[in-house]
């Protein structure tokens, strides 16, 4: 009687099992016969948000002691513009920022940020959540970068010293409109190292005597957004490239964070968090954190 009783047991399980099965198979059917939906309307969309915070302090006869003066401004530009029409779509995403401040003591603004990101990615849609893409991106500075120390001023950088340049090709998987995936297995970046003050040297994985260096590797980005509350919106980015050319297991991270805490209409906190690691550059993790409040305009 136990043996009959079980025998029914794993033939129902089974049945079961197999209509599941056939529901599943007959609705993978379904979703593939029917037009693909769009993640959004055909059109254009342009978000963003522009951020200015300023900080200012006067000391007099103030025992304590510290600088007489100081001054200090940060800007900060997400800005998105995207166009889809029927399967075909075209993103492009601008991360701008620059920042400086001024002591009594520097005798000069020094700069705290600077920053030029933009990326672009023209995709056509094959399935409900994913696309071939061809994506590019450019990455750079505006102003020249220095390291500063008491007795001197050492420029370490400047516009496109360093500069990249990345073309790709992959597949883009956007599962909704807060996350999208880009993978690509091959991928040109170029370094560039314009600046003729460091042309003589090898500097940022250019060798001497030359202003570019390609790279071939492989290329993944992932990016995040999304309003957990009307007043809390984040922002997140990472990318890891893996040059083949040039020790393929020492992957080059750049890890972006942009959390906007809105106070009002146009107050706002926000705090950005970026995190580097590039071995031609620098074999160290590079850190930029930055905190403030200050007007926060909705574009």
């Amino acid at each position: 009687m136990k043996i009959q009783l079980f025998t029914v047991l794993i033939t129902a399980t089974i049945a079961i099992r197999v209509q599941a099965q056939d529901a599943t198979v007959r609705e993978f059917q379904t979703m593939a016969l029917k037009d693909l939906k769009p993640l959004d309307k055909d059109g254009w969309k342009k978000t963003g948000t522009f951020v200015v915070t300023v900080n200012q302090g006067a000391l007099r006869n103030w025992a304590a002691g510290g600088e007489k003066n100081t001054l200090g401004i940060t800007t900060i530009l997400n800005y998105n513009i995207n166009h889809r029409k029927g399967r075909y779509t075209w993103n492009n995403y601008f991360d701008l920022s620059f920042g400086f401040q001024n002591a009594s003591s520097f005798g000069r603004f020094r700069k705290i940020d600077d920053q030029v990101d933009v990326t672009s990615k023209y995709g056509y849609q094959f399935s409900p959540h994913w696309f071939t893409a061809v994506l590019t991106n450019i990455n750079t500075q505006v102003m020249p970068g220095y390291y500063y120390t008491d007795s001197a001023n050492n420029k370490i950088s400047n516009f496109l010293t360093p500069g990249k340049v990345l073309l790709s090709v992959g597949f883009d998987y956007r599962p909704d409109k807060h996350f999208s995936l880009f993978i690509s297995p091959i991928t040109t970046r170029w370094i560039l190292k314009i600046d003729k003050d460091f042309l003589q040297v090898n500097k940022f994985g250019v060798p001497p005597n030359k202003k570019q260096y390609s790279e071939l590797g492989a290329f993944a980005t992932a990016k995040y957004t999304k309003s957990f509350a009307p007043w809390v919106t984040y922002t997140g980015r990472l990318d890891l490239f893996s040059n083949f050319k040039r020790k393929p297991q020492n992957v080059d991270v750049y890890c972006t964070n942009f959390l906007n805490l809105k106070i009002n209409k146009w107050m706002s906190t926000t705090v950005s968090v970026d995190l580097l690691y590039d071995d031609d550059v620098l074999k160290e993790t590079q850190l930029k954190e930055i905190l403030g409040i200050g007007l926060a305009i909705k574009l």
